[in-house]
């Protein structure tokens, strides 16, 4: 089986796998290979399960919610602000209250995490490397250009070996 274009772009922009990101040929063909030879149904559900978990963790790790400028969710609109709160603690009892807390870095590394986590989930059904945990990231630097494929999608290299030698017979 093999995903389909849409979720092959989602699981490219979780995983960081963007073309102009140089990463090492060798990590971007094992992304292609996987998502072109899924095993079976099992699997394919699984990787669909697993996109979703993503999105979801992508759009509430938002400091700022996607309804702030409909007003749906407005200072003067209800009770609960206008952010994502970092921490909420619930008091039950005889009086029930709520305690909204609201730290915007705190809450944005909280939130961050659960998404890379998330995205580690990923990568891992996929048996990939996940390039937005910065830690990852940082080896495709070091190893960009070392290793030269034909299996990554896009136009052909015209400084192949071959194509120089050719090019030179001709003349």
């Amino acid at each position: 089986m093999e995903l389909d274009d849409y979720l092959k772009s989602k699981i490219r922009f979780h995983l960081g796998y963007n073309t102009g990101a140089q990463l090492p040929a060798g990590d971007r063909a094992r992304l292609e290979e996987a998502m072109a030879l899924v095993p079976d149904e099992l699997w394919y559900n699984q990787i669909s399960y697993h996109i979703k978990r993503c999105d979801n963790a992508w759009q509430v790790s938002a400091y700022f919610p996607d309804d702030i400028l409909s007003g749906a969710n407005s200072v003067s609109g209800g009770s609960e602000g206008i952010v994502n709160f970092s921490r909420q603690e619930i008091i039950s009892g005889d009086v029930q209250r709520t305690i909204s807390t609201s730290d915007p870095l705190k809450g944005d590394e909280y939130f961050r995490e659960i998404y890379l986590r998330e995205c580690d989930r990923l990568a891992e059904t996929l048996y990939v490397a996940n390039y937005r945990r910065p830690e990852v990231r940082r080896y495709a630097f070091d190893r960009a250009g070392s290793e030269f494929i034909m299996a990554v999608p896009g136009p052909a290299d015209t400084a192949v070996g071959s194509r120089m030698t050719l090019a030179n017979e001709w003349r």
